[in-house]
């Protein structure tokens, strides 16, 4: 175990060789060292705090002083957000304070809040007149935060805080480096609180090698190891068995996943026992227009812990460049067998492809219960792509289907309010609940940059609670078998002596939700047919009409087949006001006069998806 720097080792000119060495590869970052002084005092000026109000989402400014005013001529970038399990009203956020923009000199800022992000005090820098970056927070099950920041020795310190964020003590050494990144192990397990760290194999004192751990929160961390394919600007996450994943990028095309399933027993001396290499249908870009002297996002990597059936799986996500007329696109790839293999890259932002528009500095998050959250900075609106907006989507089904984009915050001109260098920082900050999803990102709605919190309400998943045979003969199943499970049908064969006039098989499905006014309304419906020549009809109830009314028909598959219906027009029409009711019903009928003596129909996922 180490707990000391290397200088006597390396010597000053050795530590300098290995800060400043680039890696090899495509793209070549900017590493984390000021070129500038502190700026000279000023006197302060101040304005109200910002609370900016786009549809039903509110963005509260949170790099304010004590008295909750926002300091003029300053900046903040790079937000870190933790958020206290035990009580999601306390939380932190860190960044990137450059005290005046006429000096990229920058600190570790921070604030804390304990009533949910409406208010926020900033008591000042973790170490005022440091030169510090990089800000990664982290929170262990019982509320303790954590705060790992990078000098610019390139060496890592860490700090702790017992209060939720409001006063933060020095732990002490960290090892590290640039672009650093941290989790805490939370699982409950033989790992648990274990912290686990991985760096940049530049701006690195340790002669390329990347991680390190400590299992006595901070006091030691072990001298750091090397990792195979040497991964960067990426993140970590832990399995719920205590298994550590990797996920990176090489500056190029390829993307890395390594685990190690050793690293959580304090005795040993972590090995990484798989590493794969993958694509996301693109490069990370540095040093694009939207973003001048920074990244275009960190690589996210999150593993679903729930008792869904989609428990287990792994995702990876990026904003990647693919090519000039996409310059950028948010990708998505999956593996559900460990990270052995990978999905094709699905494209996330669902703007049309061709526009020329930037998707950037993408983060994902996953909530207890399996939805994956996933946000971006994107240009679409501005076809000059001076102006970026906070956009959001989610799926509940493992990747599978992902709700329509939703943009949550205003357009802001992300060029503004440069602290004397060119970027907004590399990532921000993203963690999900069942709730929804706490998100802390960099406008400039103060025409500077500044740091805002925003809560986004998660949107209900109802999966059926009755299911029925309207028409049709021997149903096989129950309501659970549509509701979250896979390959398990609720079927129904026809008879051939009911009223052909009428559709032969109908299956109604009822929920109940609490939202009654929504703004977006979806039903998703996964089914197969046994035989070819039927079609199907998807319908909502509407109890305005008091009758069902169509929304898809289309042929009938005969393999499983996911159709998503996207209500449009008054969406109350679809909910009961009084009791939240909702229901769906699938009928089929025969493209000819004859139907087949016998056949069927089965439904193995159903699932309302409503946003408030």
């Amino acid at each position: 175990m180490m707990n000391l720097r290397l200088f006597s080792v390396l010597g000053l000119s050795g530590l300098a060789l290995l800060a400043t060495a680039q890696r090899f590869g495509p793209e070549v970052e900017e590493l984390e060292r000021g070129s500038d002084p502190p700026a000279p005092p000023r006197k302060l000026r101040f304005s109200p705090q910002s609370v900016i109000t786009f549809g039903n989402y509110t963005s509260y400014q949170a790099n304010v002083n004590s008295s909750g005013f926002n300091i003029l001529s300053d900046a903040a970038n790079e937000p870190s957000i933790a958020v206290d399990p035990t009580n999601p009203n306390r939380m932190a956020i860190g960044w990137r304070q450059f005290d005046n923009v006429t000096s990229n000199f920058r600190q570790a800022g921070w604030a804390h809040t304990l009533n949910g992000g409406h208010d926020w005090t900033f008591p000042g820098n973790l170490q005022p007149g440091v030169f510090r970056s990089d800000p990664v927070l982290d929170v262990t099950s019982s509320g303790d935060f954590y705060y790992l920041s990078l000098q610019s020795s390139f060496f890592d310190d860490l700090y702790s805080s017992f209060n939720q964020g409001a006063t933060w003590s020095l732990v002490g050494p960290a090892t590290g480096g640039d672009k650093q990144w941290m989790i805490v192990d939370k699982t409950g397990g033989v790992g648990h609180g274990n912290i686990y760290q991985i760096w940049s194999t530049a701006g690195n004192n340790y002669g390329g090698r990347q991680f390190s751990r400590t299992t006595n929160a901070g006091l030691n961390w072990m001298d750091p190891i090397n990792i195979p394919l040497q991964p960067v600007w990426g993140v970590l996450d832990i399995a719920s068995n205590g298994d550590l994943y990797i996920g990176g990028s090489n500056g190029g095309s390829n993307f890395f996943f390594v685990r190690s399933s050793n690293a959580k027993f304090s005795s040993m001396t972590p090995t990484f026992d798989r590493s794969v290499t993958l694509s996301l249908g693109g490069s990370v870009g540095v040093n694009v227009p939207v973003n001048p002297a920074g990244l275009m996002g960190q690589v996210s990597i999150s593993t679903d812990k729930s008792t869904s059936p989609q428990g287990g799986n792994i995702y990876m996500l990026s904003s990647v460049r693919t090519n000039a007329t996409n310059p950028s696109d948010v990708k998505f790839v999956r593996s559900t067998n460990g990270g052995l293999t990978w999905s094709t890259p699905k494209k996330l932002n669902d703007d049309p492809a061709g526009t020329t528009r930037y998707h950037w500095m993408a983060a994902m998050s996953i909530a207890p219960n399996g939805r994956i959250d996933a946000v971006w900075n994107d240009t679409r609106a501005n076809a000059a792509n001076q102006f970026s907006a906070l956009y959001y989507t989610c799926s509940f089904d493992g990747g599978d289907t992902w709700l329509p984009n939703t943009q949550v915050s205003p357009a802001f001109n992300h060029g503004l309010g440069y602290p004397n260098q060119n970027k907004m920082g590399d990532y921000l900050g993203l963690v999900s609940d069942n709730g929804g999803a706490h998100v802390a990102y960099c406008g400039t709605f103060n025409g500077e940059e500044d740091i805002y919190y925003l809560r986004i309400p998660a949107p209900e998943a109802i999966a059926p609670s009755t299911v029925a045979l309207v028409r049709g003969l021997n149903p096989v199943g129950s309501v659970a078998d549509v509701a979250w499970s896979e390959n398990l049908t609720y079927s129904g064969n026809n008879d051939p002596t009911l009223n052909r006039t009428e559709p032969p098989i109908q299956i109604e499905v009822t929920g109940s939700t609490t939202i009654l006014h929504p703004t977006r309304f979806r039903f998703k419906l996964e089914n197969r047919i046994s035989v070819g020549g039927l079609n199907q009809t998807i319908s909502l109830f509407n109890v305005l009409s008091n009758q069902y009314e169509a929304v898809d028909t289309r042929a009938g598959a005969t393999s499983d087949a996911v159709v998503v219906v996207e209500a449009t027009g008054n969406l109350d029409r679809f909910i009961n006001q009084s009791t939240g009711q909702v229901k769906a019903k699938l009928s089929i009928t025969s493209t000819s006069p004859t139907l087949p003596r016998v056949w069927g129909t089965s439904i193995d996922h159903a699932q309302w998806v409503i946003l408030n």
